[in-house]
């Protein structure tokens, strides 16, 4: 599957945004995620935000662009569990920062430039709420690499617990029961 071969026609659900003091956790949709992948410059516009230069981080790579479009296509209702990460200060454009995910894994990522503010986990922390209220799963699993301490003090901060080796080389699995 490839970004040519889904149709711009693709309808999506309408998923309201998650929102805390600084953030706003927007859906990624199928348009979006076309938009990203022919680098079209309309990111911003859809989302209703600045784009850096820098987007996107460095694990939202084109795999996970065409990974995310075939899940959509399968299960239009997985839209609500994958979000961009918009902060929005006063006086100040808003600005995607990162991206969040909680199914079928737990997983976040934000741009360098941003990182160390504590936007990553107010965002995990707003997710793992929402995924609570919506009472579709019991439990969340995140890997990550046991050297990325940041990603390992979110997971902690947001109370999962280590589990043990992770799937791939060299990760660690976290678990986070709801």
């Amino acid at each position: 599957m490839s970004f040519e071969s889904i149709s711009k026609e693709t309808s999506s659900p309408v998923v309201l945004p998650i929102s805390t003091a600084r953030l706003q956790l927007v859906a990624v949709t199928p348009e979006c995620v076309l938009s990203e992948g022919a680098c079209d410059g309309r990111l911003g516009d859809l989302l209703g935000c600045r784009v850096t230069p820098e987007w996107p981080p460095t694990d939202w790579e084109p795999h996970v662009l065409v990974w995310l479009l075939k899940r959509f296509a399968e299960d239009p209702k997985s839209i609500c569990w994958c979000r961009y990460i918009v902060l929005r200060e006063d006086g100040v454009a808003p600005v995607l920062i990162g991206t969040l995910g909680a199914v079928p894994e737990f997983g976040y990522g934000v741009l360098p430039e941003f990182q160390r503010r504590g936007y990553a986990t107010e965002a995990a922390l707003a997710m793992i709420t929402w995924v609570k209220e919506t009472g579709e799963v019991d439990e969340l699993v995140a890997h990550t690499y046991p050297e990325l301490t940041a990603s390992v003090r979110i997971l902690e901060r947001c109370g999962f617990v280590l589990e043990g080796q992770g799937v791939e080389e060299r990760t660690v699995r976290y678990r986070l029961r709801l």
